[in-house]
């Protein structure tokens, strides 16, 4: 592939994405628009009891648009590591081709990030393009222990909070959006499949679509800096340099996937929309002709 080419494929990615980011924040929008909806009373129709006819189909609305949105997220996420194989002078053909040539997408993102790694800090061997030799853990001595603590804790988060994501979009793509079944045919009903499809919704979902995008940043820094040519402050790379800050955010984002809350965050939107209305009332001036 030559590098105009190269650059190509990384605009066909990005426009991709650019869609896909649309395509998301407008179902993103039309659950938010559910959670404010009003009845023909004025009531808002989440405030009402759980067993209320209207409440119920509209929760029926917000979990088919919370389906179609984790479909979408891992669409990103997808995309994303497409696009990343066609950063500027990172990746090697052969690189590239062995990363796109791994049938499973949770494979790709976890051989993607070992190979920029290996990249990142001159661990390539001349023989094994693919870095399928090299064990992260057996290079305390020459990378430090801070350096490969920090590669593991980055790959367990990928593995914890990144990958599973993929298994929903499947069951999602499948029609599996109430009852979920067992891989690889769907023969069998899966109650531990059925509740993590259960459990994702507008406050998972995005806090997936920010871990991705903080994880994407923190493996294209180490893509396009390497080893010290680009060192901040003369002894970091920016991966290194921002490493905490993004961990931190990146844990953020873990506490609210493990913990929606999703009932205190309708409430709150309500609740700002009702105070926001009595505002606007005692703002109103007074009407023509009062005393």
């Amino acid at each position: 592939m030559t590098d105009q080419e190269e650059r190509d494929y990384f605009q066909y990615h990005n426009a991709n994405m650019r869609l896909i980011k649309i395509g998301f924040e407008a179902v993103r929008q039309q659950i938010k628009d559910l959670f404010k909806k009003r009845n023909r009373s004025g009531i808002h129709i989440y405030l009402l009891e759980d067993g209320d006819k209207e409440k119920v189909d509209l929760r029926k609305a917000e979990t088919a648009l919370s389906r179609v949105l984790s479909g979408i997220q891992v669409s990103w996420a997808e995309e994303g590591l497409k696009r990343l194989l066609y950063e500027n002078n990172v990746f090697s053909e052969d690189q590239r081709k062995y990363i796109l040539r791994t049938p499973a997408l949770e494979q790709k993102w976890t051989n993607c990030f070992h190979i920029v790694f290996c990249i990142a800090y001159d661990l390539v061997p001349g023989t094994d393009p693919a870095c399928e030799t090299v064990e992260i853990k057996d290079q305390r001595g020459n990378l430090g222990d801070d350096l490969v603590n920090q590669y593991s804790r980055l790959n367990g988060i990928i593995n914890k909070y990144v990958i599973p994501s993929f298994s929903i979009r499947n069951k999602v793509q499948h029609g599996e959006w109430v009852y979920a079944f067992k891989p690889k045919f769907s023969e069998k009903f899966s109650q531990e499949i059925t509740s993590k499809v259960e459990k994702e919704n507008l406050i998972t979902t995005t806090s997936r679509f920010v871990l991705v995008n903080a994880v994407y940043q923190m493996i294209v820094d180490m893509a396009r800096f390497k080893s010290n040519a680009f060192a901040l402050d003369s002894m970091h790379t920016p991966f290194e340099y921002y490493y905490h800050h993004n961990i931190r955010k990146i844990l953020f984002e873990t506490k609210k996937i493990k913990s929606p809350e999703l009932d205190a965050y309708i409430r709150g939107m309500i609740d700002r929309e009702l105070r926001g209305a009595a505002h606007r009332l005692t703002k109103q001036p007074p009407s023509a002709g009062g005393k």
